[in-house]
């Protein structure tokens, strides 16, 4: 009997492994379509048919900012109330831009805007126009604070935080029972999002629940030892794409050379934009209207752009 299960063990590990060797192959053989569309920024597409990555197809999108496009800047951004990604990227002139981090839906539109001193604005422009339930600060002010859940515990949605701090990109992965702890970070924007997937070439911990576990499509951002930024989403839903597991989505995100990586809303949210592109800028398949084209961008509430300085 115990030979049975350790040859069982054995034939398991032997064809994990093997599945492991295919991805990796199919990864480094698998045609890229890069196109630059600006100075030191790149566009990266990758498709996987056949079942060709997890055993699944997959269609992703990437943007490489090198820390020579000393022309551009990433800012992360409010939408007066839900606007598509493409939406925001175009009223602020970017040159790309991907969904950035969770909101709320559906429901009253929230009124909890407040300045750094968590006085409320309550100027006739501010109420009621916020939907973000995790951190935000933009331009050095306070659009959202962290929810006060009765536990006093940060969930999977605020397990880190993206600063952008004069122009550059940190990502951070915050104190578990300490709200307020964005607050001390140090940078004109910032905003929780999670979870945490690699911090300083580290692979974290990610959390046993479904949403980690079940493919979706997903949104999001990493840096490379050599300061250079990655934006990437990957479709799901369909046929032509499942979407990546939040473990998956930890390998890729290794395998493009993070070592700093993070988690943003996916789902239907998932979207990328680069301006003068076909189809009003979307360059992925958005899930939200359940089918394989790009129309299907949801309404966000904020986004990371790529702009001009």
């Amino acid at each position: 009997m115990i030979r049975k299960h350790l040859l069982f063990i054995a034939l398991l590990f032997c064809s994990v492994s093997v599945a492991a060797q295919s991805d990796s192959i199919n990864w480094i053989l698998n045609p890229r379509h890069t196109k630059k569309i600006a100075k030191w920024v790149s566009w990266i597409q990758i498709a996987f048919t056949q079942r060709q990555l997890f055993d699944t197809s997959q269609n992703l999108n990437v943007i490489e900012i090198t820390k020579k496009a000393k022309r551009y800047r990433l800012h992360i951004v409010r939408s007066d109330s839900l606007e598509k990604t493409s939406q925001i990227a175009q009223t602020h002139h970017a040159l790309a831009a991907i969904n950035a981090s969770f909101f709320k839906m559906r429901g009253p539109d929230p009124d909890n805007r407040k300045d750094l001193n968590g006085v409320p604005k309550l100027e006739p422009s501010n109420i009621g126009r916020n939907r973000s339930v995790v951190y935000f600060r933009q331009n050095d002010s306070l659009i959202t604070e962290n929810p006060n859940y009765k536990d006093s515990i940060r969930k999977r949605n605020q397990a880190g935080s993206i600063v952008i701090d004069n122009g550059k990109l940190l990502i951070v992965k915050d104190d578990p029972a300490n709200l307020k702890a964005e607050r001390q970070l140090k940078g004109e924007d910032v905003i929780s999002t999670g979870p945490v997937m690699i911090l300083g070439g580290i692979d974290q911990p990610i959390p046993n629940d479904a949403f980690c576990k079940d493919r979706h499509p997903r949104t999001a951002i990493g840096k490379k030892a050599d300061g250079t930024v990655v934006l990437f989403v990957v479709d799901g839903r369909a046929k032509e794409s499942a979407g990546f597991s939040i473990p998956e989505l930890q390998q890729i995100m290794r395998r493009l050379g993070c070592v700093d990586a993070i988690n943003l809303d996916g789902g239907g949210s998932t979207t990328m934009y680069i301006k003068d592109q076909p189809f009003n800028g979307v360059v992925n398949y958005p899930s939200d209207n359940k089918k394989w084209d790009h129309e299907g961008e949801r309404e966000v509430a904020n986004a990371i752009l790529l702009i001009k300085k």
